[in-house]
Order: C-alpha cells, then structure tokens, then sequence
C-alpha cells in the first residue's frame, strides 16, 4: 500500500493534493437504499472507484481501489473510528466489538477460539448431520422458494451450534421467547430495525420495534445463559457460548463480562444466521445460471467422497480438498456481495497516492465497487471460479465480502464451512434449474427475494 500521510490539525495539505469527485447530494442516502448495486455502478461509472456522496448524512466517500480499502480499514486508533448511523450502533448495543475500539483486538481474539480453526473442526460434524436431516424434507420434485428454504435450515443449524440450545418447543418452556418461531421472527424485527431512518422508539418505526424486539433478545439470551451455568459440565469445544462461560469462569475478571457474552450471543446469532442463508441461496442460483460448471463440481464431490457413508460425515480435510467448490463460493460472494463494510469516520485528515480524505468525513470500503473493478478482477462481469483457484494471486483488499485489515468478520470461516458443507449435499443430493432471473432486496443485506422459486429433483449421485 503506498503510505498514508496524516495531517496535523491546521496543517496545509501538500501542494497538488485533490479532494474526491462528485459533490454529496441530500438524495443519495435514498438512492443508495433503494438500489446500492446501481448506485455503485453508476459512479463508479462516471466518477472512478473513488467519490464522494451525502449517503448517511454528512459527506460519505466510498472506495473501492485496495490501497483506499487498505487505508479505510485499518485506520482505527490512528485516523478513523467507527462511523455508523445512531440507529446502527444502538441497536449493535454499548458491549458489541464496534464501541471499544481500546479493547476491539483483545476482545476479537478472544472470541476467535470459538469460531475459527479446532473449534470449527469440532463443529463440522453437527453442521453436516442437520442440513443432512433437514434436506430430507424438501420434496422429491418440484418447486421450492429459494431463500425461505435455505434460511429454515441454516437457522437450525446455527442456534444449537451457537447457543448450545435445543430448537424443541418443550426446551422454549420458562424462556421470554416461547418457540423456535417467535425466535425467528423476534431476530427479524431486530434485523429490520438495523437501518431504520427515524431514530423514532416507537412501535410505529422499524427502528422502534427492532429496539423492542433486541430488548425481548436480550432477556432470551439471559435466560439460556442461566440455564447454561446450571449444567452439570460446560464443554468448551461443543458450542460458541460453552467457550464463552467456561472462559469466564476461569478468569471472572477478564474479557468475557456479563455484558459482553449476552450481546456477542445475540449479534453472532443475528450476522451468521442471515449471511449465511443469503450466501447459500446465491450460490444456488449462480451455480445453476452457470450450469457449465455443475459436472466438474459433482466429479470433485466424487472424487473426495470415494466412500459413500462420508456423505453424512464429512471431515475436514475433505472441505479442504472441494477447491473448485469453494472457488465458486468465493466467486458468489465476489460477484453478490451482502453488504457493503463498516463504516468509518476520520478523525484526522489523510492523504492517500494524491488524493485528500478530510477529517469528519465517512469512509465505506465497498465491495460493490471493489469486486468489479477490471484491475482487480479480469473480466469482472463473468462468473469464472478458475480466478480464485491455485495460482490466482487476488490482493486481500480487493476481494472483500467479509471486510479486512482489523475489522474481518469475527464469523468468516464458520460462513465458508456451513456454505461448503451445504453446497456438497445439494450437489450431492439434488439437482436444480433456474428458469428466470431473480429479484433480490438490496438493503441492508443483500438477499433473493422470498418469492422466487426454482425447480428441484431429487437423485444426484
């Protein structure tokens, strides 16, 4: 990356520095809303993978370049700090990873143990027996509503994996949250409050009731933890809050504080769940536009899974060997990114390769722009798999589904194993065709809308 010049407060830029193109517009927060792909392209198109925009308020620069990603990312306690709208942040709440920039790499790391390397090998063998159980009960034939099915299944997956809890109406009995329904349906009511415009705490706004329903989340999480506490013996390896209580209890006065277990429960949940699910169906929908590619990943899927029996239970290494599988993971997220990164605010003005960012300006890393940029990416417009296989060199700030530097997502791995994971049974196990072109909701996370259906039959392999 060439190197960031930070400015001093009242310190004149050097001579020829510039400021980004396009001036902030009061429609742009609306603009973006409605379509931020569009929006994306548009000025990309017109202004370069560097411009200014008014979308949040204030003056907000998206890049896109990996050396203005780079700088945008890894800023914290030197240049940036968290820049998220009010609503955003108060429904992340005062103990999530965002609020403490002080203590964000500590409690990161911490967190990490249950979400990355053993423990996730741990996981894998839960994760492959549920989505193994639930495919059962799509139909022999016919039509399914794409993301609706993929997200009943994931949710199964991910609450046991990540509370430790039974999804059974009897275990709901004495909670706040009655059913494994209300469950979901309360995280949607908080999902939807995520961006909602009116910082209003009424019922009538989305933000008011995403408040209510986070509230209502909150005691849940409460509730399972004090059941939880009470069993007999806590295995750390089993679930993502075993490993959270069992490292409280060995030290009460380090990272994982009441407040902090409670709220990393709800968000881990919350992210997994709908990143997951979103990632799942688009992979189900690129690889069946591109059905060139469905021999070659059903001949891997052979090829690693030479035993029949291990299509239950699959290891490790096997995920590791499916390479053209991931690859074409790793092209839907390249191609149908979720979402844009966290936003960043600068608390100092900073020069980068010419270019001025002023101080209280927003910053936002946004894959929209940084996946399709010809530099990046050759052909960017194509769907190819072979670009993220042995021998392709992709600059880690280029390619960022799950944001970078210090801000990477807490939960990339466990998406990239329960997505691999699902993706070998569906190859596995059904074959699928997509007869017309989707619709996806663009905001704030982007997903296929629950309408669309596709055409399925079971008998592959």
């Amino acid at each position: 990356m060439s190197d960031v010049f930070i400015l001093n407060t009242g310190q004149t830029p050097p001579e020829g520095t510039r400021k980004p193109p396009r001036q902030p517009r009061w429609t742009d927060t609306f603009a973006y809303i409605a379509n931020p792909d569009q929006f994306c392209r548009h000025n990309l198109n017109r202004y370069g993978s560097i411009f200014s925009t008014g979308v949040f308020g204030g003056t907000t620069i998206f890049v896109g370049s990996a050396p203005a990603v780079q700088m945008a990312l890894n800023g914290d306690l030197h240049y940036t700090e968290i820049g998220l709208p009010t609503t955003t942040m108060t429904m992340f709440g005062e103990h999530s990873l965002f609020q403490r920039p002080d203590l964000h790499r500590q409690r990161k790391q911490a967190l990490r143990s249950g979400l990355a390397g053993q423990a996730i090998q741990g996981y894998i063998p839960k994760i492959n027996t549920v989505i193994g159980q639930r495919l059962q009960e799509w139909p022999t034939q016919g039509k399914i509503a794409l993301f609706p099915a993929i997200e009943q299944i994931c949710f199964d997956v991910l609450v046991p994996l990540l509370l430790g809890i039974e999804l059974e109406d009897a275990y709901f009995q004495g909670l706040p949250i009655g059913s494994k329904t209300s469950l979901k349906q309360c995280y949607k009511t908080f999902f939807d409050g995520f961006y909602g415009l009116l910082p209003w705490k009424s019922p009538l706004t989305a933000f008011g009731r995403g408040l209510q329903a986070r509230a209502m989340l909150i005691a849940f999480m409460q509730a399972v933890i004090r059941r939880r506490r009470a069993e007999t013996q806590l295995d750390p390896s089993s679930d993502f809050l075993a490993m959270m209580l069992v490292s409280q209890q060995a030290e009460p006065d380090g990272v994982f504080t009441n407040d902090l277990v409670e709220n990393q429960c709800l968000l881990q949940l919350w992210a997994s769940h709908y990143e997951i699910s979103g990632l799942v169906s688009s992979w189900m929908y690129q690889v069946g536009r591109h059905p060139q590619f469905l021999a070659e990943l059903r001949a891997e899927q052979a090829t690693v899974i030479q035993d029949a029996s291990l299509s239950t239970s699959l290891a490790s290494d096997s995920l590791k060997a499916m390479t053209l599988l991931e690859a074409t993971v790793k092209e839907t997220l390249r191609t149908l990114p979720p979402t844009s990164t966290a936003n960043r605010r600068l608390t100092q003005s900073v020069v980068l390769d010419g270019v001025l960012y002023e101080k209280g300006c927003t910053l936002i890393a946004e894959p929209r722009i940084a996946h399709i940029l010809p530099e990046h990416f050759a052909h960017p417009e194509v769907f190819e798999p072979a670009r993220f296989l042995d021998g392709g060199e992709i600059d880690k700030y280029a390619y960022i589904p799950f944001g970078g530097g210090v801000h990477a997502c807490l939960g990339a791995q466990l998406a990239m194993v329960v997505s691999k994971i699902f993706a070998s049974h569906l190859l596995q196990e059904f074959d699928w065709q997509i007869e017309e072109t989707t619709q996806f909701v663009q905001f704030p996370l982007k997903k296929i809308k629950n309408n669309y259906r596709i055409a399925i039959a079971r008998g592959r392999l």
